[in-house]
């Protein structure tokens, strides 16, 4: 009797070891996940952050040992799901859907629909389009769990997104988030659904999205960011009153001391938007004291050099703010226009300098002439060494900065005119009055316009730029570029990715050019600060690729060095592949 009470403990303990151990190994697999998708989440799913990868690998591993070793585990299906969905988030779609398919034909009837659900998506990922839409649409159709519909609205909405179908996107995402029951998912795809509403500017749609967001999201990031978006709307619809109030309020309020910084900028940018200069300077002059060395002092530092070369005109004071940009943040958004704009002003000034050197000289020469005309025993003066460039060509310089850097076209045309007038053989002629053309053009003065782009017709007929015109070389590359950027330039201070977006046609108009060096490497550090990790690398990596020996290939070079340490601290197991833009 005592034997056998002994044996059946024994039989008991060896039991209850034994489910104690898988379930405390599918216990620690959904853990994984679970914290998988919340780092998934806070990045609005957009992109899958290095240490969720890392988790997601983990969830596959103990779910595999689940399976592999407690084969007749009532988990086992339950540790199949969430290895098909981990292996989906990695990208590995064929293994997920072999997994899947055991599912669908054995599994038990709760997990059919998710099980279904996960299938379509691998197909839609592995380039089967079609079947995947139809196969979430059938699930929409026949499922009866909200959770179920919700993800398909959801997935749906994302699909339609990449067939670039925006009205059908938004309506799936406005029925995902009525659907979903998941607070955090529900904060996440009002995010989607509010930049998505902004981008086609459906301000009032965007606006209620930002709202929800903050409602229910339970990252403090994204009810940051939802916030600081609701003013910049506020401010597009001119409801500057509403704007100015709720920044006090913030600027009042401890809880949103992290962002204080952005709402101090935020708040100059509305005084500018309603024309009010009087106090910007000294406001931007608070802010790089109170937030030294940070992304918002860099910015308060670019908006002063800007003030400096549009309302002031005082190129030194400008240039010294601008140079301030990346010894505050060299990554600042704004630290690839500074430097251009700090590069201009050099070449603005060497330019006036070698303008003055011709004159002093030609009252020297002139002088000296008059000298030896009246004593002819005076020895003549040693010669000064002119200037490398033609006068002509230092103000065709300085009317090309004036126009397409600076925004002063009258300016510009004040040279252009004298190129013109003054120096009739020079080959800066022809040249001039075809940029004489599209200052005029800026200013929508067409009757000028077209007026300069005859004279320039008929009297230089066979000239390149007379070619242009008429439809032929591509030499005005140079300018395009500058005009593309500084509208992309303009647009960061409204929506950044509308901007990013902008500045990657710069790329494409003439890869060897500094402005789009600058434009990649804005671009970079956009999606490096967004953690889209793989866009990030691709734009560093043409940095150092295309331009060696320039200083953004330095902080390029560091950044993807401390990138690559991080990416090799995650087991080579759980990287996967990462898709980005």
């Amino acid at each position: 009797m005592l034997l056998r009470l002994k044996l059946y403990t024994l039989f008991l303990f060896f039991v209850f070891s034994t489910s104690c151990a898988y379930y405390n190994t599918f216990y620690n697999a959904e853990q994984y996940f679970e914290e998988a998708e919340k780092l998934r989440l806070e990045k609005d799913g957009e992109m899958i952050p290095i240490s969720a990868m890392d988790k997601y690998g983990k969830t596959i591993e103990k779910s595999k040992k689940v399976i592999e070793e407690f084969p007749e585990s009532r988990y086992v299906n339950e540790a199949r799901l969430l290895m098909s969905k981990a292996r989906y988030y990695r990208s590995d779609y064929d293994l997920a859907i072999a997994d899947l398919k055991v599912i669908i034909r054995n599994g038990p009837n709760k997990l059919m629909e998710e099980a279904k659900y996960w299938q379509a998506l691998c197909k839609w990922k592995k380039g089967s389009v079609s079947a995947g839409i139809d196969e979430l649409n059938t699930l929409l159709g026949n499922s009866k769990s909200k959770n179920i519909k919700a993800k398909c609205y959801l997935s749906l909405a994302e699909i339609a997104g990449e067939l670039r179908d925006v009205d059908l996107s938004l309506d799936h995402l406005q029925m995902a988030a009525k659907l979903t029951t998941n607070r955090n998912e529900k904060g996440v795809i009002y995010g989607k659904l509010s930049k998505m509403a902004f981008d086609k500017q459906e301000f009032t749609l965007a606006k209620n999205g930002y709202n929800n967001v903050i409602a229910f999201s339970l990252s403090k990031d994204k009810t940051e960011e939802a916030h600081l978006q609701i003013l910049k709307i506020l401010r597009i619809e001119n409801n500057y009153r509403s704007a100015e109030k709720k920044i006090k309020s913030m600027l009042l309020d401890d809880k949103f001391n992290r962002i204080s910084g952005e709402l101090e900028l935020e708040l100059v940018q509305l005084y500018k938007a309603q024309g009010d200069f009087e106090d910007i300077e000294s406001r931007l002059e608070t802010i790089v004291n109170d937030y030294q060395r940070t992304n918002v002092s860099a910015e308060a530092y670019y908006q002063l050099g800007k003030i400096h070369t549009s309302d002031k005109w005082n190129l030194s004071k400008a240039k010294e703010y601008f140079d301030m940009v990346s010894k505050e943040s060299s990554r600042s958004i704004f630290s690839p226009m500074a430097g251009n704009y700090s590069k201009a002003i050099d070449l603005y000034q060497i330019a006036v300098k070698d303008l003055e050197k011709h004159r002093k000289m030609d009252i020297s020469e002139n002088n000296a002439v008059l000298d030896s005309l009246l004593d002819t025993t005076k020895a003549s003066a040693p010669k000064e060494v002119r200037p490398d460039r033609t006068v002509a060509e230092l103000y065709y310089q300085l009317a090309d900065l004036e126009a397409f850097t600076f925004d002063r076209y009258e300016e510009s045309i004040s040279y252009l005119k004298k190129i013109i007038d003054k120096f009739p053989d020079s080959k800066f002629k022809p040249k001039s009055m075809f940029a004489l053309v599209f200052v005029y053009e800026a200013l929508d003065d067409s009757i000028s316009s077209e007026q300069t782009k005859l004279n320039l017709l008929k009297n230089f007929p066979d000239s390149e730029y007379t070619s242009y015109l008429t439809g032929g070389s591509g030499i005005t590359e140079s300018n395009e570029q500058k005009r593309i950027f500084k509208e992309a330039e303009s647009e960061m201070f409204h929506d950044k990715k509308k901007g990013i977006d902008i500045l990657k046609s710069v790329i494409q108009i003439d890869s060897e050019d500094e402005y789009a060096l600058s434009a990649a490497f804005t671009i970079g550090y956009y999606y490096d600060q967004e953690a889209v990790i793989d866009s990030a690398l691709k734009y560093y990596t043409w940095i150092k690729d295309n331009h060696p020996n320039s200083d953004q290939s330095i902080h390029v070079i560091q950044r993807l060095n401390s990138i690559s340490l991080a990416l090799n601290s995650v087991v080579s197991d759980t990287v996967g592949s990462i898709s980005g833009e």
